[in-house]
């Protein structure tokens, strides 16, 4: 795939994620969910709100970064696998806001934390036999989900 096609697909997916996730996201213009939120039982692990921006931010932009150079790598069966993995997680960033903040379901959004522990680790494993800087441009967002996860589950298991 050229370089501009890839580019605007990886960073459209992204965004395109990140603005789903972002409809519901306990923000000012969102008062109930963001009450809602405010009043859970959290652990004191638990990041200030404006990490999680930063951090998406960053995490979001590595994600676009390793989907554009698997897209521009040499189709292979490793590619393919490792753009599947990628899609699932571009899937998993805007579909836990929605399932945490817009269902408000805390059992489900750990599943989904689970779920993206699996294929970030599964788009580092494969993009390694593809393109070692989008294998490691995913290292953060494996490592980032894993906290998320062990967060999620306290949240949902203090709140049950």
């Amino acid at each position: 795939m050229d370089r501009i096609s890839a580019a605007a697909i990886a960073g459209s997916a992204v965004v395109s994620a990140q603005l789903a996730g972002g409809r519901y996201a306990p923000t000012p213009g969102r008062p109930g969910t963001a009450a809602w939120y405010a009043a859970l039982r959290k652990p004191s692990f638990t990041p200030p709100g404006p990490v999680f921006g930063i951090a998406w931010t960053v995490l979001d932009s590595l994600l676009g970064y390793a989907g554009y150079r698997l897209m521009t790598a040499r189709p292979s069966p490793a590619r393919q696998l490792a753009l599947g993995f990628w899609g699932l997680n571009v899937l998993g960033v805007g579909g836990f806001s929605w399932v945490l903040f817009g269902k408000k379901r805390l059992g489900a959004a750990t599943g989904v934390t689970a779920a993206m522990v699996a294929s970030s680790v599964g788009v580092v494993a494969a993009s390694r036999r593809v393109d070692e800087r989008a294998a490691l441009a995913c290292v953060p967002l494996a490592a980032w989900v894993l906290f998320a996860t062990v967060l999620q589950e306290e949240v949902w298991r203090r709140n049950a």
